[in-house]
């Protein structure tokens, strides 16, 4: 495997440990988060904040994770996980929604993605890139430049447009409101890392959100995502 494949298959994988740390948490997900944590701290790029993240999941417990995740981002929602919530404009709420789902459609996804919510929800815009960078890797290794370059075109698209433009801010309001819930903490710091990482390693440019945000009346509302199985 080349330096470079290496390098894809981390970054798929931290996508994929992001992903599934921003949905409601179980015994399998938790699991997975500690098996992807424990093989990205081995690698020697791997930041400090992958490995705080691995001390506190291994101090705790899926019980102690539920109820962090309930008071963060559900009951009142401290913090919102859904990208429509940090625009002001209803009709651009609508448009940002619909073409997160455009983008998902366009590679066949199905209802199997990490989460049954909203298509803008962190945990499914986080696994979709993660998803594409498997799909980017899968075409180097068929011999398809052409096609890896088409989807990374694709993810360079909705990290401008989606992804790198809203999540920083929400990572950073999770860090806000984390403060005794420090899991939850480590892991918004590990995700605002990656995304800044990601988008100045691209050249990347975005406007953030407006600095107000609304909670949408249809956020509690259970949506299908599924972005990676075709």
């Amino acid at each position: 495997m080349t330096v470079a494949a290496e390098t894809g298959v981390g970054a798929a994988a931290r996508w994929r440990l992001l992903s599934l740390g921003f949905i409601p948490p179980s015994e399998e997900t938790v699991a997975e988060v500690q098996v992807l944590a424990e093989a990205l701290a081995e690698r020697s790029d791997a930041p400090s904040e992958l490995r705080d993240l691995l001390a506190e999941i291994r101090s705790t417990n899926v019980e102690r994770i539920s109820a962090l995740y309930q008071a963060l981002f559900g009951g009142a929602v401290l913090v919102p996980p859904y990208e429509g919530s940090y625009e002001l404009d209803p009709i651009r709420q609508g448009r940002q929604l619909a073409d997160v789902a455009a983008f998902y459609r366009a590679f066949g996804a199905e209802a199997h993605g990490p989460a049954a919510e909203r298509p803008d929800h962190a945990g499914c815009e986080l696994e979709f890139l993660a998803f594409l960078e498997l799909r980017r890797l899968q075409a180097l290794d068929e011999g398809d430049e052409a096609g890896a370059a088409l989807v990374d075109g694709i993810a360079a698209t909705f990290l401008h447009d989606h992804a790198g433009r809203w999540l920083p801010t929400f990572f950073g309001e999770v860090r806000e409101a984390a403060a005794q819930a420090p899991v939850y903490r480590t892991l918004a710091a590990l995700g605002a890392r990656t995304v800044e990482e990601e988008l100045t390693r691209r050249g990347i440019e975005t406007a953030p959100p407006p600095a107000r945000r609304v909670r949408l009346s249809v956020e509690a509302d259970s949506l299908e995502c599924g972005v990676i199985s075709t």
